[in-house]
């Protein structure tokens, strides 16, 4: 597709196809851009290519297809993201996440690097930007090493993302949401939390503030924050999901979060505005977004 000189624009590199990364390429291909990815499986082509990101020779592979393609901009959403995993094998995770911010540090292409909230304590809420970051576990760690690779250049932005819940296809990657709208629709009761806070944010909109920093002709870099518009517990977020549901809100049985885990997935996003320059856009509420869920149902492809 042309840019607005009528010059042939180079495609978009989307690295990683979970819930974040397919979303944001579909949306990237339906506004008629070229987008190739990178994962650990699918079938390879030439706009595809399947490699472990946590090895060497994954790696060189990567290299040499951003050399090939000059990609006009890459947007970071590999994982592994599995906590658990990653407390078990933090030096394979810091190798995918940070070997592939440095060898994207090194290539000089504009890359987004999607972050997460766990390079925070979990202690407080709302957290944004300026506030100093603080580990708790290994994938907060193994974050803010790849995050320091990017914002080391001026062609990086680090985009730290609030939990994000829509529909997946993975049964033991489900989002919060879809558990609960599933639930929901069996009648079923679950536990959840009510000294848990988040500020989850729907993947479209995390698609649409990724895809509209792709389309600039100059990416900003530095450090920005999105979050969903309010700030709930688990608890009430999931009743929240029944009501929408049509189901009983009575269902969902407040419990208290595990031993050892946080109290607060939050982000404050105001400071993500003026970089993804959508002025009359705001992310959708918690209800809005459900209600979209519901609306798109469970068995279709999700490109918004």
């Amino acid at each position: 597709m042309p840019d607005e000189t009528g010059a042939r624009r180079r495609p978009v590199l989307v690295v990683g196809r979970g819930l974040i990364g397919s979303v944001t390429a579909a949306r990237l291909a339906a506004g008629g851009r070229d987008v190739a990815t990178v994962s650990r499986g699918g079938t390879p082509g030439r706009w595809h290519l399947p490699c472990d990101l946590a090895a060497s020779t994954g790696r060189r592979r990567l290299r040499e297809l951003v050399y090939e393609l000059r990609p006009d901009c890459a947007v970071l959403t590999h994982g592994p993201s599995d906590v658990t995993w990653i407390d078990r094998h933090e030096s394979e995770a810091e190798a995918a996440h940070r070997g592939v911010a440095e060898l994207m540090a090194e290539s000089g292409v504009p890359t987004i690097l999607v972050s997460t909230d766990t390079v925070y304590d979990g202690e407080e809420g709302l957290r944004r930007p300026s506030d100093p970051i603080c580990p708790r576990n290994a994938q907060g760690r193994v974050k803010a090493t790849a995050e320091r690779a990017l914002l080391a250049t001026d062609h990086g932005l680090v985009l730290r993302v609030a939990p994000v819940y829509g529909w997946t296809r993975s049964r033991q990657r489900r989002t919060y949401a879809q558990h609960c709208l599933e639930s929901a629709m069996r009648a079923a009761w679950i536990w959840a939390p009510v000294d848990q806070a988040f500020t989850p944010v729907y993947v479209g909109d995390v698609a649409r503030v990724l895809a509209a920093l792709c389309d600039r002709p100059h990416l900003p870099a530095g450090l920005a924050h999105l979050g969903g518009p309010e700030e709930l517990s688990r608890h009430e977020f999931a009743a929240l999901a029944y009501r929408v549901a049509g189901a009983a809100s009575s269902l969902v049985r407040p419990c208290l979060r595990p031993a050892g885990t946080p109290a607060y997935f939050s982000l404050a996003s105001g400071d993500a505005d003026p970089l993804h320059g959508l002025d009359d856009w705001r992310p959708m509420t918690p209800e809005q977004g459900l209600r979209t869920m519901v609306q798109i149902g469970p068995r279709r492809e999700v490109l918004v």
